[in-house]
């Protein structure tokens, strides 16, 4: 028998603040049914972005968070991606590209207007590019530099 004072470590998840029937059916399916199993459902990994003022060669491969001016853009045709260029601080350009819904893309990438843009830098040929990044409004500041995933 167990001491009343552990009881709460093997209540139901619903039990704890902040957790309703939606998150307790999502911690379901990762086999999170008791408080316990959130205390030892540890982190697999971790997301490393870096903030930069300006994008190079040299951070290819690396998530970033780069403020952006977009300055022109070209839609293909047919299935062919949007591509929205912009520029960071020292003038380097960057190609912003988007597969599905051009329309949300350009409602968030307004030409002229600085974002902060959050995502994988790759390099297409000589050109920079982030496919999909996350559009964050300029005054906005990343909460943290790194960020926990847990997968199960």
């Amino acid at each position: 028998m167990r001491p009343d004072v552990l009881n709460p470590l093997f209540a139901e998840v619903e039990a704890l603040n902040g957790v309703g029937p939606a998150n307790a059916k999502a911690l379901a399916r990762l086999g999170l049914t008791r408080a316990i199993d959130l205390a030892y459902h540890l982190p697999t990994g971790t997301i490393d972005r870096v903030r930069t003022r300006s994008v190079s060669h040299s951070l290819v491969g690396r998530t970033v968070v780069v403020e952006l001016i977009p300055f022109d853009l070209r839609a293909g045709a047919g299935r062919a991606p949007l591509r929205i260029y912009a520029s960071d601080a020292d003038g380097n350009t960057v190609t912003l590209t988007f597969f599905n819904n051009p329309g949300w893309a350009k409602k968030q990438l307004p030409l002229g207007e600085p974002k902060l843009v959050v995502g994988k830098l790759d390099a297409w040929g000589d050109e920079l590019q982030i496919v999909h990044p996350e559009v964050l409004p300029p005054a906005a500041r990343p909460t943290c530099r790194c960020v926990s995933r847990s997968t199960a």
